[in-house]
């Protein structure tokens, strides 16, 4: 191309690091409006890098290649240094006059990371800024895409009536009547009533979509077979919830991945529900070879094999198989932590999976003094990953997550005969906002009536457990807490 031998020329010349970056620029963004994603970055990473090398980090050059980098980055599926990019972008947009960026459309990029990511209130805070630029921009068309997300992120906030609003606003518009973004609203409003139990209206809606003749509607139609395929199985129609989930393989079609495997994986679940495991074992394991089929790859694939994976370790572990669920369990972790980062609340999540699959494990061993080594070790990946979480930023996203795991460690407190630790996480529990109809609150019930029955007894401390080589009759003082390692962290 002209700038390929633009860049070969401009390398020969001495002094050249402006001329040179501009054209690594030009020849990176040409490439990936052709979608060369890999060979574009290499280019614009060498770009910035000059450029800030010739010009002030805040200068309106530089920030142009950030942006350019950020995008590249994102659809490659490098959130980590898609989101470094987009947050300097955030932070020097507002302090340098006359920037040739698009302020509102880097707010509304940034913001959809945020929420891909899971930091949810970053997201809101974000679409919120972004929104405010489109209204005073004067851009319906961006303002109402902003409002749906900002409502879908609302939504994830548990905020769901300010989502309602935002979306019964966009319903309401006359301009957007019977468009793309009408039918993605109503479609992203029946999710919102299906999660606060809303689940006749929102079957209505869902069946008034799937009705609907337009065009426009086609985009959301194995979404909403899918949708109601899940709802049928959660009323235990097993049979409709299958044919509703065929009729959405059929409206996905083989190229979209994402619904390809969303849509096989309920069949499995579907199939585990009603006892058919080997039936749902190879569902999964075809998922699996249709994604190799199509030869597709990146990050975005690579965790869709760890929800398959994930869900062969439910199959297996309900299967009583726990050395395979384990297996499949690893390997999803490995490649959140892989494609997510350590800390990502996903990839928080699959530890704690993980570590509860070890200590079912442990209790089946023979050997206490095995099975108190992986206890131990399991116990302390727990510890760190309640850390983990309540270190993270808007604790209230995450209250679910740090509950589940302080009623895990309860349980585990129980089982280890230490009523103290155990009362002293009942407490912290007891702090947090639950949803009435959660199920976590019946767990958080059982953990209170074993930790009486524990307190009731006094306890079990280590020094009466009996000694190493009489531990095969797994007897122990204080009620016989020992000899029930299943039911009690259960």
């Amino acid at each position: 191309s002209i700038f390929e031998r633009k860049l070969a020329f401009v390398k020969t010349l001495p002094n050249n690091a402006q001329m040179k970056s501009n054209t690594m620029h030009k020849l990176g963004c040409l490439l990936a409006k052709d979608n060369q994603l890999e060979s574009a970055l290499p280019l614009l990473d060498e770009a910035l890098r000059t450029k800030k090398n010739v010009y002030d980090g805040n200068h309106k050059s530089v920030l142009e290649t950030t942006w350019a980098v950020a995008v590249t980055n994102h659809l490659l599926g490098h959130n980590d240094k898609a989101l470094e990019q987009y947050s300097i972008l955030l932070a020097n947009m507002t302090i340098i006059e006359d920037t040739p960026l698009d302020a509102v459309a880097i707010q509304h990029s940034a913001a959809k990371l945020f929420f891909e990511d899971g930091k949810v209130d970053k997201a809101v805070e974000t679409f919120r800024r972004a929104l405010h630029g489109a209204e005073t921009s004067g851009n319906p068309q961006l303002k109402s895409k902003i409002t749906l997300n900002l409502a879908n992120a609302l939504t994830g906030q548990e905020e769901p009536h300010e989502a309602m609003e935002l979306y019964d606003e966009l319903l309401d518009t006359k301009s957007l009547k019977k468009t793309k973004i009408s039918f993605m609203t109503r479609f992203n409003k029946c999710l919102l009533l299906i999660k606060m139990g809303e689940f006749d209206e929102a079957k209505e809606v869902l069946h008034r979509i799937r009705e609907n003749p337009s065009s426009m509607a086609n985009d959301m139609r194995a979404s909403v077979f899918f949708t109601l395929g899940n709802l049928a199985l959660s009323d235990g129609n097993i049979d409709e919830a299958m044919e509703y989930f065929n009729h959405a393989l059929d409206e996905a079609g083989d190229g979209d991945v994402s619904a390809l495997v969303y849509t096989k994986k309920s069949i499995a679940m579907a199939q585990l529900d009603v006892g058919e495991s080997d039936k749902a074992i190879s569902t999964l394991e075809d998922v699996l070879e249709d994604i190799s089929y199509l030869g597709v790859d990146g990050k975005s694939v690579n965790l869709l094999k760890a929800e398959i994976w994930n869900c062969l370790a439910r199959v297996y572990k309900k299967k009583e198989d726990l050395h395979e669920a384990i297996i499949f369990a690893r390997l999803a972790l490995q490649t959140y932590k892989t494609d997510l980062g350590e800390t990502n609340p996903i990839t928080l999540r699959n530890v704690t999976n993980l570590q509860l699959l070890l200590l079912e494990e442990a209790e089946e061993l023979e050997d206490y003094d095995d099975a108190k080594s992986v206890t131990d070790a399991a116990k302390y990946e727990l510890e760190d990953t309640l850390n983990a979480f309540e270190s993270l930023d808007y604790p209230r996203t995450y209250r679910l997550d740090v509950a589940t795991l302080k009623t895990n460690m309860g349980f585990l407190a129980v089982w280890e005969g230490k009523p103290k630790k155990a009362r002293k996480l009942a407490r912290q529990i007891e702090e947090i906002e639950l949803p009435l109809e959660h199920a976590l609150v019946h767990r958080i019930t059982v953990l209170e009536e074993r930790l009486e029955d524990l307190e009731k007894t006094g306890g079990i401390r280590d020094a009466d457990i009996e000694e190493p080589k009489k531990r095969s009759n797994r007897n122990s003082k204080g009620g016989g807490q020992r000899s029930s390692r299943k039911s009690k962290r259960r």
